[in-house]
């Protein structure tokens, strides 16, 4: 196990996290890494951390690009990458030791060109585990066509990947992901993790899932997740075709397989909920069964979704959206005006409208709903219908 990995870490803005995440790169248990550190300037003090450590270990090298995002600094990083491994971490996350030393023993011992890890999402003072939806072990050949390709974007359950998708979660031979991550075009930029990953996965039919969980993902209100773009749909119609060419060689780049469409949908009910309204006929929020605008409205969920919707909602003339509330209301207090779901009862409603789109995650809130007194009759989630058969959301936007 003397195999060389590069980590390449993207910097942006996140100079309160920046000392923990290259610590924690640094203090592996597997020593043998080329430390890529690509550092965009962001008016901050991260370019003197990024200096400081690389005179302290010879491993660490530095690149300072211009301002242009997270699929550029990767891919200056990738240009510079040496290693026959490549792992990437984000600047804002950290990792614990042994990640790469058994990442690495797994790419090893059996022989794969990718192997997936847990994550786990860390708050301020909470963590959780979260593990990919395929069971662990070897997957290779028709192993893989069977078992992980009718699954790798969307495992039957709205919305979960097969896969997760992301970059930071893996450790990636080289060779196989650098032709995905230096492609050019908005699909990369847009989706960058989804449409690098997965395709590349797809292709190897070489993958070790395991179950452990060594990569720290940092939750912030303020992320890139979080932050709403106006240009969702026309980037999506954009990419759209492309997707379908980039699984070249798998299920998934037969346009009778679900997983894109589905994944189209779920894409456009989490950025762009506004798409699927007209307003011409005093109704909104199809997907979730059209509620009359004039409806009084509660929200539930604040995460990277529900962010989205309570913009979306409150934009609409007439709407009356009379709270938002999230079980994590006390650590989200002075970011977002949430409540206590236990105080929805306090109010007049109409209808809940559940803002998660991970479908296990939506039943549970709903459970929760209907043991604080909420009438289930009033609580909204997306319509079976739409994910049984998401052209009919679909087929006015995109041309399917």
């Amino acid at each position: 196990m003397n195999d060389l990995i590069s980590v390449i870490i993207p910097i942006y803005g996140v100079e309160p996290y920046l000392e923990q995440c290259i610590q924690s790169v640094r203090n592996q248990t597997y020593k043998n890494l080329e430390i890529i550190l690509v550092c965009q300037d962001s008016g901050d003090r991260c370019p003197q951390i990024c200096e400081r450590h690389a005179s302290e270990d010879e491993r660490i090298k530095v690149i300072h690009p211009l301002n242009t995002g997270l699929d550029y600094a990767r891919k200056q990083g990738m240009r510079a990458a040496t290693g026959k491994y490549v792992g990437y971490v984000d600047g804002d996350d950290w990792i614990e030791p042994n990640m790469y030393e058994e990442l690495l023993k797994y790419a090893q011992e059996y022989g794969v060109d990718v192997v997936e890890s847990g994550v786990i999402d860390s708050w301020i003072d909470v963590e959780k585990n979260r593990t990919t939806y395929l069971e662990e072990g070897c997957y290779k050949g028709i192993d893989f066509i069977e078992k992980v390709e009718p699954k790798l974007l969307y495992s039957g359950i709205f919305f979960e990947h097969g896969i997760t998708p992301y970059m930071w979660s893996k450790l990636f031979l080289k060779d196989k992901i650098a032709a995905y991550q230096m492609e050019e075009g908005v699909a990369n930029t847009m989706y960058d993790d989804i449409m690098v990953s997965l395709p590349c996965i797809a292709q190897s039919k070489k993958l070790y899932i395991s179950h452990k969980c060594f990569y720290h993902y940092r939750i912030r209100n303020d992320s890139l997740k979080r932050i709403y773009r106006k240009n969702e749909v026309e980037n999506l119609k954009r990419c759209y075709p492309t997707f379908f060419s980039k699984f070249s060689g798998s299920l998934l780049c037969d346009k009778n397989d679900r997983q894109i469409k589905s994944f189209a949908m779920y894409w456009l009910l989490y950025r762009a909920p506004h798409v699927f309204d007209n307003f011409v006929d005093g109704f909104y929020l199809k997907p979730f069964g059209r509620i009359r605008i004039k409806d009084n409205i509660v929200l539930y969920g604040a995460g990277a979704v529900g962010i989205h919707f309570e913009q979306y909602i409150r934009n609409v003339e007439g709407s009356n959206l009379i709270c938002w509330a999230d079980h994590n209301y006390e650590k989200l207090r002075g970011t977002l005006n949430v409540i206590n779901p236990r105080e929805i009862v306090n109010y007049e409603y109409d209808y809940v409208i559940i803002a998660i789109m991970r479908g296990r995650a939506a039943e549970s809130a709903k459970r929760e709903l209907v043991s604080l007194g909420v009438s289930e009759e009033k609580i909204r989630w997306v319509e079976q219908e739409y994910i049984d058969n998401p052209e009919l959301l679909l087929k006015d936007i995109l041309d399917l």
